[in-house]
């Protein structure tokens, strides 16, 4: 299985998703694989062909070197270039890996929904958990110093779902790992939780809902653990919960994260893009780093 595999355009973008995936190797102790996507030979002569390959080849090195600097991680990077539709060629090359990494631009909102990105179609559709990183999104306190040796807060929004649980179980992983602080946030509404035992007939008091929103919260944590076999420290989990909708929840969270993990329901098409959904909204709005666990 590899590690973690980005894509490597020579946009800020990408430079941010480099960055970002060299410390994510280096903390993880993972191997990394930088792809570059290109359109391909398109029926020139082979020498040239073979010239451009050599160049672009050259770019992504000096690119990795770039990266390794603002970095200081010297983690060792395979590069490879693909060639034909970038998110079939990235979703190619992440088949088996922990990680894909991206880089997403800071386009207008209508303009994402409705037009698309590499980014957007390749978190629809991939296999693996996904991580979007967009530019110029402040990193948080913990990360700020130039070489930080571990990744900020790691945000996880839980529910009963199994895409939500997928999502805990790769936190508590990375978590344990790296060795950082896990917060599993809870966000509950009347309308998302089942009816409380033995309240047919009336509206039992808020607080009665929080304490039945917080065992179920504390169910999926301890199941989560006992599939991953990751148990933190008390001073490394954090267990949230608050009403309000989910997506206002891990957006506001996202302000002081490292990053936030959100689960994908696996509901795709015009419907979902219409429609919306918590993942959707999160890679929207988060002002940190987002990953997308399927």
């Amino acid at each position: 299985m590899r590690g973690v595999v980005v894509g490597a355009s020579g946009s800020a973008e990408a430079d941010e998703a480099l960055d970002w995936a060299l410390r994510e190797a280096g903390w993880r102790g993972l191997s990394l694989v930088a792809v570059h996507v290109w359109p391909g030979r398109r029926g020139v002569p082979q020498a040239e062909y073979d010239q451009d390959v050599e160049q672009r080849r050259r770019q992504v090195l000096e690119m990795i070197d770039r990266a390794r600097a603002r970095t200081g991680r010297d983690v060792e990077v395979t590069v490879e270039l693909a060639e034909g539709a970038a998110t079939d060629a990235l979703l190619e090359a992440a088949a088996d890996a922990q990680m894909l990494v991206l880089g997403r631009r800071q386009r207008g909102r209508i303009g994402r929904l409705v037009l698309g990105s590499v980014s957007s179609e390749v978190v629809e559709r991939a296999k693996v958990p996904v991580t979007v990183v967009r530019k110029d999104v402040p990193r948080p306190p913990e990360e700020r110093t130039a070489f930080p040796d571990r990744p900020g807060r790691i945000v996880v929004g839980v529910d009963t779902s199994h895409a939500s649980a997928a999502a805990l179980c790769h936190g508590l992983e990375v978590a344990g790992t790296v060795g950082t602080v896990l917060e599993a946030v809870f966000a509950w509404q009347i309308t998302t939780l089942a009816p409380l035992p033995g309240s047919w007939g009336y509206a039992p008091p808020i607080d009665e809902y929080e304490k039945f929103a917080a065992a179920r919260l504390d169910e999926v944590v301890d199941r989560a653990q006992a599939k991953t076999g990751v148990s933190l420290p008390a001073d490394h989990l954090v267990r949230t919960v608050v009403h309000a909708p989910a997506a206002k929840a891990l957006v506001e969270r996202s302000a002081t994260a490292g990053r936030v993990v959100v689960g994908a329901r696996g509901m795709g098409g015009f419907d979902r893009l219409l429609l919306g959904s918590t993942s959707r909204q999160v890679l929207e709005y988060a002002a940190c780093p987002v990953t997308v666990v399927r």
